[in-house]
C-alpha cells in the first residue's frame, strides 16, 4: 500500500497481495527508503545480481536505478551490456536486445523494511521495462540501452521511475 498511498494508485490486475509494510525514513529528503535484499536475473540461466542486501532511495525523478559497482557488474555479465564511456549509458545491441525479449528475461527485486529477515516482496519485471531506446542528441544514433548507473557511494542508490512504472 506504499505506492498507493504516496503515489496515488495502483493497476489492480497487476497487484500481488502480501503483508509487507515499509517504514517511512525520519529523512524528509529521502523518506522513501527501502531495504533492497536482492536481484535476480532469470532468462536462459537464472543469477543473483546483487552480492549483499543495501537501503536503497525510491525516486520518481531519477529514470535510472544507481546501484554498487558490483551489482553494474553483474548486470554487465547478465544482460550483455557495454558500457559507452562517452555517453555513460550501458547499451545492448540490436540482436541481442531481440533475444532478451524472446527468451523473456527478467529481473526480480525484493524489496522488505529490513536488511536481513523479515518479510519480503519480489517484484518481478521483464527486460522490455529496461529495454530503453537513447536518440539523438544523446547519441549519434539510435541504440538500446539499459537505465543502470554505477553509484559513487551508498547515498546515490537509486530505484528510478524505470522501475517505478513497471512495478
Amino acid at each position: 500500500m506504499l505506492f498507493r498511498s504516496i503515489f496515488g494508485g495502483y493497476d489492480t490486475s497487476r497487484f500481488t497481495s502480501n503483508s509487507v509494510s515499509f517504514t517511512l525514513a525520519q529523512d524528509v529528503t529521502r523518506d522513501i527508503v527501502v531495504a533492497l535484499q536482492s536481484i535476480s536475473y532469470s532468462g536462459t540461466v537464472q543469477t543473483s545480481l546483487l552480492s549483499s542486501p543495501i537501503l536503497i532511495f525510491i525516486d520518481s525523478t531519477e529514470t535510472n536505478l544507481w546501484l554498487p559497482e558490483s551489482a553494474c557488474q553483474q548486470f554487465v555479465s547478465a544482460f550483455g551490456l557495454t558500457l559507452d564511456n562517452t555517453t555513460g549509458l550501458y547499451l545492448v545491441n540490436e540482436s541481442h536486445h531481440q533475444t532478451l525479449l524472446t527468451e523473456n528475461a527478467q529481473v526480480s527485486f525484493g524489496l522488505s523494511d529490513s536488511l536481513s529477515g523479515g518479510e519480503v516482496v519480489h517484484i518481478v519485471l521483464p527486460y522490455s521495462a529496461f529495454g530503453l531506446k537513447a536518440e539523438y542528441p544523446m547519441v549519434t544514433n539510435s541504440s538500446n540501452y539499459f537505465p543502470l548507473k554505477k553509484a559513487a557511494n551508498d547515498t546515490q542508490y537509486t530505484l528510478g521511475r524505470t522501475f517505478l512504472q513497471e512495478a
